[in-house]
């Protein structure tokens, strides 16, 4: 693993490529994971990447929760799974740790602009917002 000085931008990047990655191969060891595809892929990565892949792989539960209460319409399964991916790293960020809603959203966003379709940012940030709501003032 190539552990290196990076903005918490291609952190965030590193933590969803590796995150779409475990969508496939769920019974790997998520830290192993993790590893694999930074190294295989040669993405540089950091402290900040592997605790918000970790985060996003302990809290899944709550987190697809959330997004599924602010998907209307849409059933956690039928998200293409890069879409997935990026709020999942998302709505964990909102959730459990102090970065403010607006920077988080925005990550997100950018984030589906560079890897995911067309219509992906718009639909994101929809959701987003919405779960953003729920959370309350918190984080402004």
């Amino acid at each position: 693993m190539i552990m290196a000085s990076i903005t918490r931008r291609a952190a965030r990047e590193c933590a969803v490529k590796a995150l779409y990655s475990f969508e496939f191969n769920k019974e790997a060891d998520p830290v192993l994971l993790f590893a694999m595809v930074c190294n295989e892929a040669e993405i540089p990565t950091n402290d900040f990447a592997a605790s918000l892949f970790t985060g996003v792989v302990e809290n899944r539960e709550a987190i697809d929760t959330k997004i599924a209460e602010n998907a209307k319409g849409w059933k956690i399964e039928r998200i293409a799974k890069m879409s997935l991916s990026i709020m999942r790293l998302c709505v964990y960020e909102l959730m459990f740790t102090d970065v403010p809603k607006p920077i988080a959203i925005n990550e997100a966003i950018e984030l589906a602009k560079a890897y995911d379709t067309d219509d992906a940012p718009a639909f994101i940030n929809g959701i987003l917002n919405a779960v953003g709501k729920t959370l309350g003032e918190k984080k402004e």
